[in-house]
């Protein structure tokens, strides 16, 4: 090869080698770490150091943690490192709180404000206010929707709810004055003294026949005044003995306890009933068409203590003969039985072994909290019942009030929220009453008014 041909073939190759080894400096420090400045073999050893650990290195997460020696600080460096400080723009609204994270940022919003920017301003929602809804209150898209119980419709503010008919549910008619009726209590026994409804979770032995619906009942009440508990129903027997309550659901439905169905061989209803001594003609007389126990009812405990009734013929609705409406289960979750009180109403005894009422009795009772209520009974509370009562006041529900209706009041309706359960004894101290929680069976009532 001669003198000028290998000349030429070298800086050819001078070229080709420098594009391949000149790189940019950002490519280059990728390939070509900087010495450690301390570079020796007890460099792990030391303290972190910024400079050491993030400006001579590349920086990572290990090497963060060395320097911060604290989670929450090194999340927070490398956040920062990897995708910058994305709160520099102020994304939470409404006095939100942001937090950088890896990648993005996570907003904590005030009280009253949701969203991933706190953008969602709660009280457009359901869950302060009930979203202004007067019924039922639910959210699409963001935005709260109203809907109303059976037979009503929803106003063109499309937050009322509205009805055509005479005789709706929930509604109270009545307005006259409490004094017409007034109650005189009967020491001496009636025929309703024969009565034993007690039933024992243990096969009514004495030793734990406490456990009962004797507490199912109401002591030191008030006299419910004609319509004004338009709902209740009076369950008879075979002798015309009453012996439990109902709520009426609609004009073919009667709502019981299922611990009453096997009380009689045969039940007959009666409506509109204020006095059982006075004929008022005001009150109406049914025939049971079907009895329908929840087929989970366990009597020796209660679970799932719920039964339809239904009527051989259709109600006729007048002032006293009012259905109660039947809510939705998260309505009466999240609203109604956040209320300060329900009310209780029927028939049973004034006093724990006394004698039963011959008027409709009615009681306003507080509803307690499910650990308070866990906590002063004995026995198990599924989450399938709740309490209300008082813990000193002896106020209470009572043997022969059992299947009876526990409603609760929401701005101008009544609402079916509880059905008189069981008890131990009848307004004793530091004990409730406890009332299978309608809200748990919205479904399964739905269901079997439909089917039947």
């Amino acid at each position: 090869m001669t003198p000028f041909t290998q000349t030429c073939l070298l800086l050819l190759l001078l070229s080709w080698v420098g594009a391949e080894v000149f790189l940019q400096s950002q490519d280059a420090s990728q390939v070509l770490n900087r010495r450690r400045r301390a570079n020796s073999p007890f460099e792990e050893f030391r303290s972190g150091n910024m400079e050491r650990e993030c400006v001579e290195e590349r920086c990572d997460r290990e090497e963060a943690r060395e320097i911060f020696e604290n989670e929450e600080k090194t999340v927070i460096r490398v956040s920062l490192y990897i995708d910058g400080d994305a709160c520099v723009s102020q994304p939470c609204i409404n006095h939100g709180v942001c937090k950088d994270g890896i990648p993005g940022y996570t907003c904590f919003c005030r009280p009253g404000f949701q969203g991933h920017n706190c953008e969602i301003v709660i009280p457009e929602l359901c869950e302060k206010n009930n979203g202004d809804c007067e019924h039922f209150c639910n959210v699409e898209k963001n935005k709260v929707r109203c809907s109303c119980a059976d037979g009503y419709y929803l106003g063109d503010d499309g937050k009322s709810c509205r009805s055509n008919e005479v005789f709706k549910c929930g509604a109270i008619k009545s307005k006259k004055s409490r004094s017409i009726y007034i109650y005189r209590q009967h020491e001496n026994g009636t025929k309703n003294d024969n009565v034993n409804g007690t039933n024992s979770v243990f096969n009514n032995t004495a030793e734990t026949n406490d456990y009962d619906e004797s507490s199912s009942r109401i002591v030191n009440g008030e006299q419910c005044p004609p319509g004004e508990c338009p709902w209740q129903a009076l369950l008879m027997n075979e002798q015309d003995v009453g012996f439990c309550g109902g709520t009426i659901l609609n004009e073919y439905f009667i709502l019981t306890a299922a611990h009453c169905m096997n009380q009689s061989r045969s039940i007959f209803v009666i409506l509109g009933e204020i006095d059982t001594k006075v004929n008022e003609s005001r009150e109406a007389i049914h025939e049971v068409a079907q009895v329908l126990t929840h087929k989970q009812y366990v009597r020796e405990t209660y679970h799932n203590d719920i039964a339809l009734i239904k009527l051989q013929k259709p109600i006729k609705f007048t002032p006293f003969i009012l259905p109660a409406c039947l809510p939705e289960a998260d309505f009466a979750e999240k609203v109604l039985m956040r209320e300060d009180y329900g009310m209780v109403s029927g028939f049973g005894r004034l006093r724990e072994g006394g004698v039963q009422s011959t008027v409709l009795m009615r009681l306003s009772v507080p509803y307690i909290s499910r650990a308070v209520c866990i906590e002063s009974s004995k026995f198990k509370v599924t989450n399938r019942m709740f309490c209300a009562g008082y813990d000193e006041e002896e106020k209470d529900a009572c043997q022969g009030d059992s299947g009876g209706p526990h409603v609760t009041r929401y701005k101008s309706t009544w609402f079916v929220t509880g059905v008189v359960s069981w008890g131990e004894g009848c307004a004793r101290k530091g004990k409730y009453g406890i009332y299978t929680q309608v809200s748990k069976y919205i479904p399964w009532i739905r269901y079997v008014m439909k089917k039947f």
